[in-house]
């Protein structure tokens, strides 16, 4: 059947103008749904056999022919022509082409609206998993660095001034900590969304198939949706699904914008792999962070998205209405960014080579190791707001004569305050500043080994979700 075959028009007596067409047809990239449009239409037959209008031979052969229409998209050996105005006229021509009659049958009981709802419902669900497992391969490259680091020192910032040393280890796990937020979002999103859609027809229901609650098993969700008007006019899970996204994509941005400071010549603090960078068609020297400039540029592009799709929504009256068919295309440029971007940034993550003794010498500089000195005077009963004063005091005492904290004699203490003596010295080191740190989460090298055990068994249930064990990930 090389017409296609339009699923609506008998009260009309002429089609629709080139202009409308035009307008109105689904981009390329909408085909995607495919596979669900399939599955779909596979519980729809069950639902369509349960009612009655399809007899066992039909619903076998209807069946066959769906699994051998689905066998031939996925190959290349069928694809949608121009008159196909969307993934349900590409499916229905070419089920009517083989089976005549008896595929029209299908059409039965059920409109695109459902059909649609149900699609971008199950592709979501989908997609949550594979986008889940991409974030696991960074994750796991983040983990990998966080182990090699747990004894690196460096230092901390905080309004991008140095602040106090932390081990890089720590740092990284931070990182790792905000994505793997993003991935339980996914898991609650799967949970939220295990509603079938399917049966709500149009918007009222249908009134020839009532089981709407065993397609929705057939289909993989725990039950049918609660109301058939939301199931066709909501489109918070595309909302919910953006939002995620874009959080995976600040959350890399804001590693990436820290590589391109890392890497730069200025700071010298890590080398990028010869693959995961690029050079520059003018300046021989270049080694230029492409990856994570990429990455933190198109997390824009998934923040707009998201704001975009809020705002053609917010005045939609129920039930269902066309402007909702810009949900895939935000959907879609979303998906296939993210998907460009992970797999790119896992590798480079993996192969940063970071520069260890040039961090540890960076560590205790700014003066970094100041809140030791009030630390060291709390434990000597001085108040806390007493000993903030006199740490500021020792800084500028410091300061005025060219030198920082390592610079500091024992006989110089007592000339600032009397209340300081010769064992501030052994308290303002890196070693003891790292070791004093040992609560849960904080930044001690044997606390940040048991916040990567602890991560490693949050990250195991990611995996189950997604569905990937921890070699496929990477």
């Amino acid at each position: 059947m090389s017409a296609s075959a339009q699923l609506w028009g008998g009260r009309f007596k002429s089609g629709p103008s080139e202009a409308l067409a035009n307008l109105s047809r689904a981009p390329a990239s909408y085909f995607r749904l495919y596979r669900e449009d399939i599955a779909g239409s596979r519980a729809h037959a069950s639902e369509l056999k349960r009612a009655g209008v399809l007899n066992e031979g039909e619903f076998k052969t209807i069946r066959a022919a769906l699994d051998a229409i689905e066998a031939d998209v996925a190959a290349g050996r069928e694809t949608p022509i121009a008159g196909d105005e969307d993934v349900h006229t590409f499916l229905e021509r070419l089920l009517m082409g083989r089976l005549g009659a008896l595929g029209g049958k299908l059409r039965a009981g059920r409109s695109r609206n459902d059909q649609t709802a149900n699609n971008t419902r199950l592709y979501l669900r989908r997609m949550a998993r594979e986008l889940s497992a991409g974030i696991i391969a960074v994750e796991e490259a983040l983990v990998a660095q966080a182990t090699r680091h747990v004894e690196t020192v460096m230092p901390g910032f905080t309004h991008l001034q140095p602040a106090q040393p932390i081990v890089l280890g720590h740092h990284l796990m931070a990182h790792a900590q905000s994505l793997l937020r993003d991935l339980e979002r996914f898991q609650d999103f799967d949970r939220r969304f295990d509603r079938s859609p399917l049966g709500a027809a149009a918007l009222a229901g249908s009134g020839i198939v009532n089981r709407p609650d065993l397609s929705a098993i057939e289909l993989g969700y725990s039950a049918a949706s609660e109301n058939s008007i939301d199931s066709v006019a909501s489109r918070d899970i595309v909302a919910e699904f953006l939002f995620i996204t874009a959080l995976v994509g600040v959350n890399l941005s804001r590693l990436a914008e820290e590589i391109c400071i890392w890497s730069s010549k200025q700071f010298s603090w890590v080398k990028l792999h010869d693959s995961y960078s690029t050079g520059s068609s003018i300046m021989p020297q270049k080694k230029n962070p492409d990856i994570a400039e990429l990455s933190r540029g198109m997390s824009g592009t998934m923040i707009g998205n998201v704001a975009g799709f809020l705002a053609t929504m917010k005045a939609m009256p129920l039930a269902y209405n066309r402007d909702l068919a810009e949900d895939k295309k935000v959907l879609f440029e979303t998906i296939d960014t993210l998907e460009l971007i992970l797999p790119a940034f896992a590798g480079m993550v993996e192969t940063l080579e970071f520069e260890v003794e040039k961090l540890r010498a960076e560590a205790p500089r700014g003066f970094t190791l100041a809140t030791e000195v009030a630390d060291w005077l709390v434990r000597q009963d001085v108040p806390f707001a007493e000993a903030h004063e006199i740490t500021g005091a020792v800084v500028r005492y410091c300061e005025e004569r060219g030198h920082d904290l390592s610079g500091l004699t024992e006989d110089d203490l007592p000339k600032i305050d009397p209340r300081l003596n010769g064992g501030l010295l052994q308290a303002i080191t890196l070693e003891h500043a790292l070791s004093s740190r040992t609560g849960y989460g904080c930044t001690a090298p044997d606390a940040v080994r048991q916040q990567i055990g602890r991560f490693e068994q949050a990250l195991e249930a990611c995996r189950k979700f997604a569905g990937v064990k921890e070699t496929e990930a990477r």
